[in-house]
């Protein structure tokens, strides 16, 4: 069974797939992204998550000397297996629409690493999955039948809006990204 990795292991991942970086200077990209607003990642986790991405063989480190005075840092790079896991979260991230959005925005934010035939066919799977998810609601009791109170279908009435708004920005990415 596939293990599937959480969002905070797939930012650092992506993080350090784009260059090798020690723990503060992820803490700064992380901050300067504004990438707390979608993930989870606390600065106090990040090297905890570092060490299991490199018990798990997805990343490895080595010490690096320091630029001028201070210490000697320890530097993260992404391995090959933390590549290929990298770019399956993308993928899935892109792909299986799920409450929150944080491994949709995670996937946003790595789009480049795959090819445009990826992520167009990862874009259209969760287009397909969103179109199913407004059929089913729409053939719910509660606004096919009679009787169900105010509230409950207004639940409902909002979550139709809510795929519709995001099928319609979707249909414009999946365009864009042709």
């Amino acid at each position: 069974m596939k293990k599937t990795m959480t969002n905070s292991e797939l930012v650092l991942l992506s993080l350090i797939a784009e260059r090798p970086c020690h723990g503060y200077e992820l803490e700064r990209i992380i901050e300067e992204r504004g990438m707390r607003n979608w993930t989870e990642l606390a600065f106090s986790s990040i090297y905890f998550v570092l060490n299991k991405l490199m018990r798990q063989g997805l990343a490895s480190s080595s010490m690096q000397p320091a630029q001028g005075r201070g210490p000697a840092k320890r530097v993260y790079v992404v391995t090959p297996a933390g590549v290929a896991a990298l770019k399956q979260g993308v993928r899935d991230g892109l792909a299986n629409p799920e409450p929150g959005g944080q491994a949709f925005m995670f996937g946003l934010s790595c789009l480049p690493l795959l090819s445009a035939a990826e992520s167009q066919a990862a874009l259209l799977e969760r287009q397909q999955m969103l179109k199913q998810r407004y059929q089913e609601l729409l053939c719910h009791p509660a606004l096919t039948q009679a009787g169900f109170p105010v509230h409950v279908k207004a639940m409902f009435t909002y979550s139709l809006a809510l795929l519709q708004t995001e099928l319609e920005w979707l249909e414009e990415l999946i365009q864009k990204n042709q």
